[in-house]
């Protein structure tokens, strides 16, 4: 028995001596506005288009034993608003919603090519995002504010990626989340849904290749200590 620890330790050593730990992530932010134009015999209706602003902050950290293996854990941090005007109504109602997003995944690295400066690498992962939105909606002067449909996202799969070494500490990397194979599921629970006081729950689940509900290319910037 002690000769198996002792060989354990070795084996730990030598996998550590190699480690390389890393930070980094991404930002994302986007906005999107305009104007609806209606003519209709020589009258001409202009509306405001929705408006919808988000922001992205995506955290990750890593550490690899050797130049084949690792582990990480990726984080996400989202807020989104959009803002409708609904001119049926008189006056006229205007809705915000209002999104935050919060996630996370580990995973498990592993590298199965490098040429010149690229690595080309899978990830095994466990994916879990949450979206809580609270819709305010504003008429005449009348402000009333409600909780939207809470949805939360869980996923097993397998992403390929891509890495360019920038520097020896600076690389950029590319995740191919199109190409995902694995299970995902997605549950949406509406709360008085009938104004009664009833409580929806939606469940949805997937299997197949290209399962992912996030972006289907992301790109961040890594530091190697």
């Amino acid at each position: 028995m002690k000769k198996l620890f002792i060989t354990i330790a070795f084996v730990a050593a030598a996998m550590f001596a190699n480690a390389q730990f890393f930070v980094g992530g991404g930002l994302g932010m986007a906005m999107e506005n305009g104007k609806i134009k209606a003519v209709n015999s020589g009258t001409t209706v202009e509306q405001d288009a929705p408006k919808a602003f988000t922001f992205t902050f995506a955290p990750s950290v890593g550490f690899m034993f050797n130049d084949n293996m690792g582990v990480g854990l990726d984080l996400m941090f989202g807020l989104g608003k959009v803002t409708e005007k609904d001119y049926d109504f008189d006056p006229v109602a205007t809705f915000k919603t209002k999104t935050t997003t919060i996630g996370f995944a580990p995973y498990f690295r592993y590298v199965f090519a490098e040429v010149d400066n690229f690595k080309f690498y899978c990830d095994a992962r466990i994916e879990y995002l949450m979206s809580t939105p609270k819709i305010e909606a504003e008429q005449g002067g009348t402000t009333v504010t409600n909780d939207g449909p809470k949805t939360t996202n869980f996923g097993i799969g397998v992403v390929p990626g891509m890495q360019y070494n920038l520097t020896d500490n600076i690389s950029m990397n590319c995740a191919l989340n199109i190409l995902e194979l694995g299970f995902a599921t997605e549950k949406t629970v509406t709360k008085d849904v009938d104004g009664m006081g009833t409580e929806l729950t939606e469940k949805t689940n997937e299997f197949g290749f290209g399962v992912n509900y996030a972006t289907p290319i992301t790109i961040g910037f890594f530091y190697t200590f």
